[in-house]
Formats: C-alpha cells, sequence, structure tokens
C-alpha cells in the first residue's frame, strides 16, 4: 500500500489563503461558540437565555479573546478535537461550523494563537497553544523541506492540564500579539461587522418590525436562533444587536429621510413545495438607493449567520444597484444549501440553482417597484421645475 504525505504548505492553504478578510477570524470562532452553546442547551448544561458569548478587544495590548459557555471541551477529547485538521464530525445540517478548519483561521494574524476548555463535571482544563512565529518560519518557501504537515503542528504546538472549577464550561480563543490587519482590533469596525454577520437579535428600540417577523416565522413552525452577543474593549462592554432600522436616509446625492412602511415576508418553496428559504424586505418611500451600507441590501443567512456580504444577492435585481434600496434577509433552510469553506457563497449543486431560479423571480418584482418608484419621483421633480 502506498504511504502518503500530507505537504505542510496545505496549513497555509487553510489560514492565510482560506480567507480574504482578516475580519472573518470573529465569525469562524462566534459560529463555533454557537455551536458549543446549541450542544450545551441540548445537554441541559444551560438555558437559552443564560448562553453567551462575550468577546473582548484590547487594543492597548494588541489582544483579542473570544469566549462562549457552552459546552467545552472534555480533557480526553481536547486534543484530537483541537488539533484534528479539516477532520470535523459537525453535521453541517445542525452545525454552522462543519469543516473543521475555521478554529485555525486565527493563526495569520497573531504570534500566539490559544485554545483554553473545560466541561461541565470535570475539575480541569485544556490549554492548546500555537506558536504563528515558529510556523510562519516553517512556511518559509525553500526551507525545512523535510518537514510534512504532521511535523510542523508538532513542533508549533503545546498542550497542558491546569486545575479548574468543575461546575464551570467554556471555551475561549486568545489571540495574543494581533497584527492589525483589515482593523480587526478597532473596536467600532468589529462591532458593525458583527452587527451585520453575528446570529443576533434586532434592536427594538429602532426597528419597530421584529416582533411582526418572529410571529410570522413562528406560524410556519421556522425558528430563528439568536445570541447573547457581548463585545468589551477592557472597560465598557455592549451587547450586540442587527443594526436594521425603522428610519434611514435613501439617495446618497440628496440624502433624503425615508421611513419603512412595511414589511413583506415570503416563504420560497420549490415545485415539490419544498421550503427552500424564508425572505423578508422593507418597503419605503422608495426615494432612492439607502445610504448607509451596513443596513441596505437583501442578505444571505443560514443559521442566521450572514453568507457572502450585501451585494451577494444583488444578481437577482434587473440591474444590481436595485438591492440597496431595500433592507432585508433571506433565511437559507434547505440543508442541501450549503455554505462553501470560505462563507462567501454557497456550494453549487441543484438546490442553489432553485433558490436562485425563485429569488430572480422575486427580483424581477422588486427591480418594477424601484423602477415605479424612480419614475415618479422624476415626474414630480420636472413638475416642480414649472410651478
Amino acid at each position: 500500500m502506498n504511504s502518503f504525505i500530507i505537504g505542510k504548505h496545505t496549513l497555509e492553504s487553510l489560514t492565510t489563503g482560506m480567507y480574504v478578510d482578516a475580519k472573518i477570524v470573529y465569525r469562524e470562532y462566534v459560529q463555533n461558540s454557537v455551536d458549543a452553546i446549541d450542544e450545551a442547551i441540548k445537554m441541559g448544561i444551560i438555558k437559552k437565555k443564560n448562553a453567551k458569548i462575550f468577546i473582548e478587544i484590547n487594543e492597548k495590548n494588541k489582544k483579542i479573546m473570544i469566549e462562549d459557555n457552552g459546552a467545552g471541551i472534555s480533557v480526553k477529547d481536547a486534543s484530537k478535537k483541537l488539533l484534528d485538521i479539516g477532520n470535523s464530525k459537525k453535521d453541517h445540517r445542525t452545525n454552522r461550523g462543519f469543516r473543521g478548519i475555521g478554529r485555525l483561521s486565527g493563526l495569520s494574524y497573531c504570534s500566539k494563537l490559544k485554545f483554553e476548555t473545560s466541561h461541565k463535571g470535570e475539575d480541569k482544563k485544556t490549554i492548546v497553544s500555537f506558536n504563528s512565529k515558529r510556523l510562519e518560519k516553517l512556511l518559509i518557501p525553500g526551507d525545512y523541506m523535510d518537514y510534512d504537515l504532521l511535523k510542523v503542528i508538532e513542533e508549533v504546538t503545546t498542550k497542558k492540564i491546569e486545575s479548574e472549577d468543575s461546575n464551570k464550561h467554556y471555551f475561549r480563543v486568545i489571540l495574543e500579539e494581533v497584527n492589525n490587519i483589515d482593523h480587526i482590533l478597532n473596536y467600532n469596525r468589529i462591532k458593525n461587522y458583527l452587527s451585520q454577520i453575528a446570529p443576533v437579535p434586532f434592536d427594538e428600540r429602532y426597528f419597530d418590525f421584529s416582533t411582526k417577523l418572529k410571529k410570522e416565522f413562528e406560524k410556519k413552525n421556522i425558528l430563528i436562533n439568536e445570541y447573547n452577543i457581548f463585545l468589551s474593549d477592557g472597560e465598557e462592554t455592549e451587547q450586540i444587536y442587527k443594526l436594521n432600522s425603522s428610519n434611514f436616509v435613501s439617495d446618497i446625492r440628496k440624502k433624503i429621510s425615508d421611513y419603512v412602511k412595511s414589511i413583506e415576508i415570503e416563504f420560497i418553496k420549490d415545485k415539490d413545495e419544498n421550503l427552500l428559504a424564508a425572505l423578508w424586505y422593507t418597503k419605503s418611500n422608495f426615494y432612492g438607493t439607502i445610504v448607509d451600507r451596513k443596513i441596505k441590501g437583501l442578505r444571505f443567512r443560514k443559521g442566521n449567520i450572514q453568507i457572502g456580504d450585501r451585494s451577494l444577492l444583488n444578481k437577482i435585481f434587473k440591474e444590481d444597484r436595485f438591492n440597496g434600496w431595500f433592507q432585508g434577509e433571506v433565511y437559507v433552510l434547505d440543508d442541501d444549501l450549503i455554505p462553501n469553506a470560505r462563507r462567501d457563497g454557497f456550494e453549487k449543486n441543484s438546490a442553489y440553482a432553485k433558490l436562485i431560479n425563485e429569488l430572480e423571480k422575486i427580483g424581477s418584482r422588486l427591480s418594477k417597484l424601484v423602477r415605479s418608484a424612480s419614475k415618479k419621483k422624476k415626474r414630480i421633480e420636472e413638475e416642480k421645475k414649472f410651478t
């Protein structure tokens, strides 16, 4: 039987080569935390209302910490789970992170990446550390040619066991000596990023339609899970909410105040009546494209985590710019609709083709709304010139 060697540069492809924006490390660790919380709730370790994810950004000390009070990992399983690469046993139908590579995303942006975890009922915690500086040297092209992936992992990692309170259960990610690429140490930028991509609730103080959304989804037995995520700069802490707002500004040039008059909800099915996705979008006065980039555009979500960015659904409209006239989300529900490894889109399978086909029909209708509103606006402006 032939023996195979997995090249050390595979690791580089799964870290630096995998992501185009350093902020994605927050998404990767948040989605793993959400899966851990779901597991803890299922096991009866915590109640949903008490579950939380805590993120601290210490720009001065160049340190990031992400912690959840989910199930944690037992001492006997920690090493295997944390050091296995691309070998996750998670089911893509129930878990947000399922490929087993996201936990390494922080390696490219810090000098030391550390995982600390404890499982309820155990009086120990496991600490696994990665030396990113050493890893960088080992991956220099032309050097250390006799190293394969296994040897690299063995050389850059350390493991230790320490005492812990047996009632505690958590998973903690710590990035030390962080390189501030893509402003990943900038508190406000990360707050805005998390508000868009994370599975957090709407802020009912600013978006009046969140209760209606939940009720309409519940009628169809659709549960959109939301989680308590808190962000701290080391001194002040605040809860993160989605940024959608009932009041906003339209038309980049004229900056006209507008408001959400109503929301529309549609349940998207295939020809066999299988539910593919649930969509909501806003109806306003349509004075123009929404100015605030953080809220404009229909966006894909799977497991209530944003897939791609606000431009991913531009293609369902007759003109790309029309997407910017709406706020809204497409909650993907079909198990066969699978986010790709970068989570900037979906696997291009038959289920995805079916969904896009149905969304293009909706996009065509919404495009007509925009064109009609645009013509009306132009006609009123022309009439004003002659009065």
